[in-house]
C-alpha cells in the first residue's frame, strides 16, 4: 500500500493545489459509490463485499485479488449503514447473473482509491510534523493491517488475559457473558455463514449438470432458469440469506439463546448520522467502530458478522472498554502486565540458554544529584527494574509495557497518543537507561533487601522496549520517534511487541545471531538506510541479508588507534551504501507457521539465516559454553563475508603449517568498528609436545598485551591442537588494564606468538 500512496503523493504534487484536487477527487469517487450502494439493503451490501473482497476457495478455485480486502470490506459496510436506503431484498430469478457479483469488484476497487486519496492528503498535511507523520503511520497501520500478529497467539494471549474469576464475574453481572461466551457467540456467528455459503454451493452443483466457472464469461451457456437462480443464490445472495437469528447462531454456540442475544446485540454496531465523507474521514484516521462491534444487525433482528479477522481484537478492546472505571479494572491492567512478562521471560530465556534472570526485582538509584556522588550505599530512591537477563559479558534489560493504546489515539488524537506512546516507549526507555546508567557507573545494583548484585563483568548492554500491544510501524520509525522527542538518540532501545518476540524467538537457531540481530537492531544508523513497515520484515532481512550499515572509515580512524589508516575500499563501501525500503517478506514465515499448527496444510521449511563461513566455529562455541560464548559468537557473525571466510582459513592455515622449532603458530585480527564494541581476535595452535596449561598461560599474557597494544576491551584466543586439528580451548578477556609505563613497555616489545 506505501508503494501506491507514495506514487499518488507524487502525482497530485506536481499540480498547483494538491490538497484542493485530491478533495475534489474524493468527494466525487465517494458520491458515485455511495449512489451505487443506496438500492441495496445493508446486510446485501455487506455480503457482496464479503465475496468481492475477502479470500476463498471453492474445489480448486482461489478468490485472486484480495490485498486490502477486510478493510475495503468494513468501509463498504459502514457507507451502506449511512447510504443504504433500499428495502428490496432482492430476486436471484429476476437479477442478471453474475451483475451484482461484478458490481461489487466496482464498489470493492472505489473503497480502495477513496482510502488511498484520504491517506495521501493525510501525508500531505503531516510532512512538516514529526509526531503527525508518526500519527499517520499509526493510522495506515490501523486501516491496512488486521492482526498482524497470527490468530492462534492472539488467541493465547487472549486466553491468558481473561482467565480470571474476578473479571469473569464482572463481565456475566454487567454485560451478561464473559469473554469465553462471546469468543464462542462470534465464531458461530461466522460457522453460521460459511455454513449457508457451503450449503449454497453445494445446492449450485445439485442442480447444475457441472458447476460453473468463477467468471461469467465462462460456463455460463445454456443453463436452466433453475440453474441460474442457484447460480445467483451463491455468487450474489439476496438479503435473507445473508443474515441470522440469535436462535439460529445458538444452535451452533450453546450458549442458551439469552446468552447469546445478548452477546450479539453487544458486538453489534451502533448506525450514525454521519454523512460519507465524514465516515471515510474519521476511518482513515483509525476510527472504525467495526473494530470494537464487528457486527451488522438488520431491521429485522437478525445478524450478519462483517469478517472473523475482527473477532478476537474486538472482544478484548471491546470488553476492555467495559471494564474501565469499574473496580476490576486495576486488576485486569496488573494481568496485562503479569502476562506480558512471563510471556517475554520465557521468549528471552529461549534465545540466551543458560542466562541469569533477574525478574521484577527493586533496586535503589540516586534520589538527588547530590546522591549521584555518593557510593550505592547511600542511594535512597527505589524503583523497580521488570527484567535483567545476564549471560557471561552481555547484559539485557528489558521494560515491559502493557499500557493499551486508547481508542481515541488511535482515531487521530494527536496529544492522546504522544501520552500513550510516552507511557509505552518512552518511559520503558528512560527507565532501562537509568539501569543501563548505574552498571557503567557503579557496576551493579544494590538491590531491595540490601544485598549487591556484582555485575562488573558485564562489557555489552541492550535495552529492550516490550510492548503488549501491537505497534507495528511505529516500532521501525526510531527515527520519527526522536524526532518527536520520544526517544533520546543516545539511548534508543529494542522497542518489539510480545507476539514478534516470540516468533523471533521460535527463528533464531544460534543465540549468537539473536545478539547479532539486537547490535544490528539498534545501530544509531540502521533506521538510516533501512525502512520496514513491520519488525518481522527487518529481522526476516536480517536472516536473509544480514541488516549490515557498513562503518564510516572516518569515524572508525578517529576512534581506533588501530584502524588509522583509511582505506579506500571502505570509503567506496560506505559511499556505495544504499537506503533499504524492506517490503513484505512473511510469506514463507506464514507457511511455516501454518504447518506448525495444522496438520492438513503442506509441510513448509522454517525460514532460516543465509549460511555464514563462521557458522561452524560458532556452532562449536555454542555447544561448548566457554565464557563469553554468545559475544564471541556474534562478533564472529558479524565480520563480512570475505573476512569471516579469511578467519575460517585460519586454523588451517596455522595447521598445515608447524613451525620446525616445536612451538605453536598464531594468527592477530581485529573486529568491530568502535572503541566499545572493538575484539582482539587470536588463533594459536597447541604443539604436540607442549602441555595445554603452557600454551594457556603464554596465550593468555599474549591476548591481554595485544589488547593493551591496540586498546580494545574484548578479545578472545581460540587453542587448535595441532594433532587433532580441534578446537581445545578458548580464552576471553574482557578486562581493561589502567595505562602504565609497565605494560607500555611489555606491549612495546610485543612479538608475535
Amino acid at each position: 500500500m506505501d508503494a501506491q500512496l507514495d506514487r499518488l503523493v507524487t502525482e497530485v504534487n506536481d499540480s498547483a493545489d494538491p490538497i484542493g484536487m485530491l478533495n475534489m477527487r474524493i468527494d466525487n469517487e465517494l458520491a458515485d459509490l455511495t449512489s451505487t450502494l443506496s438500492s441495496h439493503r445493508p446486510e446485501r451490501v455487506v455480503e457482496l463485499a464479503r465475496v468481492s473482497c475477502l479470500p476463498w476457495m471453492f474445489e480448486g478455485m482461489v478468490k485472486p485479488d484480495t490485498d486490502g480486502g477486510p478493510t475495503k470490506t468494513e468501509l463498504l459496510t459502514l457507507l451502506a449503514l449511512t447510504a443504504s436506503t433500499g428495502q428490496d431484498l432482492g430476486s436471484s430469478r429476476k437479477e442478471m447473473m453474475n451483475g451484482l457479483y461484478r458490481e461489487a469488484h466496482d464498489w470493492a476497487e472505489a473503497a480502495g482509491s477513496v482510502i488511498r486519496m484520504s491517506q495521501a492528503l493525510q501525508a500531505l498535511q503531516s510532512q512538516e510534523d514529526a509526531l503527525a507523520r508518526i500519527a499517520a503511520s499509526v493510522h495506515r497501520r490501523e486501516v491496512w493491517i488486521r492482526n498482524s500478529s497470527y490468530p492462534d497467539m492472539v488467541k493465547r494471549t487472549h486466553d491468558l488475559l481473561f482467565d480470571s474469576q474476578e473479571v469473569t464475574s464482572l463481565l456475566r453481572g454487567t454485560v451478561g457473558f464473559d469473554a469465553e461466551d462471546a469468543a464462542r457467540v462470534l465464531t458461530a456467528l461466522s460457522q453460521a455463514q460459511s455454513n449457508a455459503t457451503n450449503d449454497r454451493w453445494v445446492a449450485l452443483g445439485e442442480t447444475a449438470h457441472s458447476r460453473p466457472a468463477l467468471l461469467a464469461d465462462v460456463g455460463l451457456l445454456g443453463l436452466t432458469s433453475e440453474e441460474r437462480v442457484a447460480f445467483n443464490r451463491f455468487w450474489q445472495p439476496t438479503a435473507d440469506l445473508v443474515a441470522f437469528t440469535a436462535a439460529e447462531v445458538d444452535k451452533l454456540a450453546g450458549c442458551g439463546v439469552d446468552v447469546t442475544g445478548a452477546v450479539l446485540k453487544h458486538f453489534s454496531v451502533i448506525r450514525d448520522d454521519s454523512t460519507p465523507r465524514q465516515l471515510l474521514d474519521r476511518f482513515v484516521t483509525g476510527d472504525n467502530p467495526l473494530r470494537t462491534n464487528p457486527i451488522l444487525r438488520t431491521t429485522d433482528d437478525r445478524f450478519i458478522l462483517i469478517h472473523d479477522g475482527l473477532i478476537r481484537p474486538a472482544i478484548r478492546e471491546n470488553l476492555e472498554q467495559t471494564m474501565r472505571g469499574t473496580t476490576v479494572w486495576e486488576t485486569y491492567q496488573a494481568r496485562r502486565g503479569t502476562v506480558l512478562e512471563e510471556v517475554g521471560r520465557a521468549a528471552f530465556e529461549r534465545v540466551l540458554p543458560g542466562t541469569l534472570t533477574h525478574f521484577a526485582f527493586d533496586y535503589f538509584v540516586p534520589g538527588t544529584d547530590a546522591e549521584a556522588n555518593l557510593p550505592p550505599a547511600k542511594y535512597t530512591k527505589r524503583v523497580e527494574g521488570d527484567m535483567l537477563f545476564v549471560l557471561d559479558d552481555v547484559a539485557v534489560i528489558v521494560e515491559a509495557k502493557a499500557v493499551a493504546i486508547a481508542p481515541a489515539a488511535r482515531a487521530g488524537d494527536t496529544r492522546g497518543l504522544r501520552r500513550n506512546l510516552t507511557d509505552l516507549i518512552t518511559k520503558a526507555a528512560d527507565q532501562a537507561s537509568r539501569m543501563q546508567r548505574r552498571l557503567a557507573e557503579d557496576g551493579g545494583l544494590r538491590l531491595k533487601d540490601g544485598t549487591w548484585l556484582d555485575l562488573s563483568h558485564v562489557r555489552e548492554v541492550h535495552t529492550v522496549a516490550l510492548t503488549l500491544e501491537d505497534l507495528t510501524q511505529v516500532a521501525t520509525a526510531t527515527t520519527a520517534l526522536v524526532e518527536a522527542g520520544l526517544l533520546d538518540e543516545d539511548r534508543v532501545p529494542w522497542v518489539v511487541s510480545i507476539h514478534d518476540l516470540q516468533l523471533i524467538a521460535e527463528l533464531i537457531d544460534k543465540p549468537a545471531d539473536f545478539l547479532l540481530y539486537l547490535r544490528r537492531r539498534r545501530d544509531p544508523e540502521m533506521p538510516t538506510y533501512y525502512h520496514a513497515i513491520d519488525e518481522l520484515d527487518l529481522f526476516l532481512y536480517f536472516l536473509d541479508a544480514g541488516l549490515y550499515v557498513a562503518p564510516d572509515p572516518i569515524a572508525m580512524a578517529a576512534e581506533l588507534p588501530y584502524a588509522s589508516a583509511i582505506n579506500e575500499d571502505d570509503l567506496r563501501r560506505r559511499a556505495e551504501q544504499q537506503t533499504v525500503f524492506v517490503g513484505v517478506r512473511t510469506a514463507p514465515l506464514d507457511a511455516w507457521h501454518q504447518a506448525q499448527i495444522d496438520a492438513t496444510v503442506p509441510r513448509a521449511p522454517k525460514p532460516h539465516r543465509t549460511a555464514r563461513p563462521m557458522d561452524k566455529l560458532v556452532g562449536e562455541l555454542t555447544a561448548r559454553r566457554d565464557y563469553g560464548w554468545l559475544s564471541i559468537g556474534a562478533t564472529l557473525l558479524a565480520g563480512d563475508t570475505d573476512t569471516q571466510k579469511g578467519w575460517a582459513r585460519v586454523p588451517r592455515m596455522l595447521l598445515s603449517n608447524r613451525r620446525r622449532d616445536g612451538n605453536g603458530r598464531s594468527y592477530f585480527s581485529d573486529a568491530g568498528n568502535t572503541r566499545a564494541d572493538a575484539w582482539a581476535l587470536i588463533w594459536v595452535t597447541r604443539p604436540p609436545r607442549t602441555h595445554l596449561e603452557d600454551i594457556v598461560d603464554k596465550a593468555t599474557t599474549y591476548l591481554e598485551d595485544k589488547k593493551y597494544q591496540i586498546e580494545v576491551p574484548r578479545g578472545v584466543v581460540f587453542v587448535f591442537d595441532e594433532r587433532t586439528a580441534r578446537l581445545a580451548h578458548v580464552i576471553y578477556d574482557g578486562e581493561t588494564l589502567p595505562r602504565s609505563p609497565e605494560m607500555d613497555a611489555r606491549a612495546g616489545r610485543l612479538d608475535p606468538f
